[in-house]
């Protein structure tokens, strides 16, 4: 009965020694993984710059977090907990070769979703806004 286990035992510690290879670069080796994320620089999400409660025209309360320099807004209908629908400004367009790059300016025209059927233009004490299913309509703040 000892036989069998103590032929297994070398037989099952060869297997293990198989399996232990290790994953670290020598010296001198580069890790191609290591400089492909080094070199691609991580882009953070705008920071809330502004938050702000609306009461609409139709009674429908807004919770509205301004994001960066005013350039996306997250809108959460009648819930501070309810799914945000985020609005962003288009995307700026490249100058043309060889002209000064223009300053940083405010959006040209209103902050839209992704689906084209939520607007919001304006910020502070009141906002026109224009949510999916409704009319557009003017918003103050509370």
């Amino acid at each position: 009965m000892k036989k069998p286990i103590l032929f297994l035992a070398p037989v099952a510690m060869l297997a293990l020694a198989a399996c232990n290879k290790s994953e670290t670069p020598k010296e001198g080796e580069a890790d191609p993984a290591a400089a492909t994320q080094a070199a691609i620089p991580a882009e953070l999400p705008p920071s809330i710059t502004a938050s702000a409660t609306y009461r609409c025209a139709d009674n429908t309360i807004l919770y509205v977090d301004f994001l960066g320099a005013n350039v996306a807004a997250d809108i959460r209908v009648t819930d501070k907990t309810a799914a945000a629908i985020r609005v962003s400004a288009a995307a700026p367009t490249a100058p043309a070769a060889g002209a000064a790059p223009a300053a940083e300016a405010a959006s040209a025209g209103p902050l839209k979703s992704a689906d084209g059927e939520t607007l919001l233009s304006g910020s502070g004490k009141q906002i026109n806004v224009k949510l999916p299913g409704k009319g557009a309509q003017t918003c103050k703040g509370n």
